[in-house]
């Protein structure tokens, strides 16, 4: 199940990138790869257990924080938990496990996915945000348009 759902997601990446990220899973060689199918795992093992919304989400975060810098929209950024619909159906044919049930774990996932990936997106616009106010006023510093006040310059005006 894992190595179909692994294959299923690096599919959703271009041709060229998928076929370097399927190669091997090394984290030297391969870091998306290699992250990706940890991510995967921890997934799956968390779908045994006992979970909670926010430890899919831990779980998820390394693939998601990676597909959230990357050119994914948040509907194609997590795509892939839904291959695990038809994975789980393909594999849980012959077995007596609800199919239905495993439907709405999957859900649950996606839903999970979706709440990180946006998270991720929230702070990637905020380090962006502040890193512009930092060059404007950086920029502002050198142009000599932004003067320190001193302490007697603020006591002063509160005088006036």
């Amino acid at each position: 199940m894992l190595d179909s759902w692994f294959h299923a997601t690096i599919n959703t990446y271009p041709e060229e990138s998928a076929r370097v990220l399927g190669k091997k899973s090394d984290r030297f060689d391969n870091p998306i790869g290699a992250v990706t199918r940890e991510t995967l795992e921890d997934v799956l093992n968390l779908i045994i257990e006992n979970f909670s919304r926010e430890g899919l989400e831990k779980a998820l975060d390394p693939v998601i924080r990676i597909r959230a810098v990357q050119a994914f929209d948040p509907a194609n950024a997590v795509s892939f938990v839904f291959a695990l619909k038809d994975i789980g159906e393909s594999v849980f044919e012959e077995a007596e496990i609800d199919i239905l049930e495993f439907h709405r774990l999957v859900d649950e996932i996606a839903l999970a996915a979706f709440n990180r990936y946006m998270k991720c997106r929230e702070d990637i616009f905020l380090l962006k945000a502040t890193e512009s106010k930092r060059r404007i006023h950086k920029a502002f510093e050198r142009a000599g348009l932004v003067a320190e006040l001193s302490e007697g310059d603020l006591l002063g005006s509160k005088q006036s």
